[in-house]
């Protein structure tokens, strides 16, 4: 009986460890460039639809990115809400906004770098905060845009903006931007063109029989080289709070 009693007080003990270790979640908000698609996109992904396979299962990564949207519009429809309400203290938020924000004919989801876009960022930051997780500013990941062989800027000043909050507010920040430009630049214009990107030609994939061109959103190579530089940024961090997450790394 003794030792029935100590099996089932070590039994006990292991499942205790393993619900408690598995409280983390990660959550992801941002655009179309994060989210999740359907098999009947593929093989368009978003790099939040592959985090996960970067992570230990004591770390539950939620991708809660939606197509379209700003840091305005996810704000604004709602879509901030039940994340912001399932928070708890040692979770992580990703926030990954620009390209949206920069469409300055749709008031729906423009935003000004320095001053609403900022604004709507800090909500982020504070809500996160105020719940006991730790918010993670993402700048824009980079289109596929090259000029003479080098990969041009298209967030105009979304990027510094979102530095600037992030020194201003000492809230961990992931330059995804620099980062992705760099990996651009490493991979060539051909490969990262058609390797990277929804750049397909007609028969290439089921999905898209007459070929397709997108210099936006990725393919699964693409989306998976883009999660390991958000991972690699992770891994290298000396900020505190990310050296905290990569423990949950594989």
């Amino acid at each position: 009986m003794n030792s029935f009693k100590k099996i089932l007080t070590t039994l006990t003990l292991l499942v205790s460890l393993t619900v408690g270790a598995q409280a983390a979640t990660a959550y992801l908000i941002g655009d179309s460039t994060v989210s999740i698609y359907s098999s009947s996109y593929f093989p368009r992904m978003g790099w939040g639809q592959v985090f996960q396979n970067s992570f230990k299962i004591t770390l539950v990564v939620s991708d809660k990115a939606l197509s379209g949207r700003s840091s305005k519009s996810f704000y604004d429809e709602g879509a901030w809400t039940p994340v912001k309400n399932a928070l708890k203290s040692g979770d992580y938020v990703f926030i990954q906004f620009g390209h949206n924000d920069e469409k300055t004919t749709d008031p729906l989801r423009y935003t000004d770098p320095y001053t609403t876009y900022q604004q709507y960022l800090t909500i982020y930051i504070n809500d996160a905060r105020a719940k006991g997780a730790i918010p993670i500013l993402v700048t824009p990941v980079e289109r596929n845009s090259w000029s003479n062989g080098v990969v041009k800027a298209t967030h105009g000043n979304y990027p510094a903006a979102m530095r600037a909050l992030a020194s201003a507010k000492a809230t961990p920040l992931i330059d995804l931007t620099a980062g992705s430009t760099a990996k651009y630049t490493s991979l060539g214009q051909t490969y990262t063109t058609f390797s990277v990107f929804m750049n397909l030609t007609a028969g290439q994939y089921p999905n898209y029989p007459s070929g397709n061109a997108d210099n936006t959103h990725f393919q699964q190579n693409g989306a998976n080289i883009i999660a390991s530089l958000v991972v690699g940024a992770v891994r290298t961090s000396s900020n505190a709070q990310l050296k905290v997450l990569a423990g949950y790394l594989k």
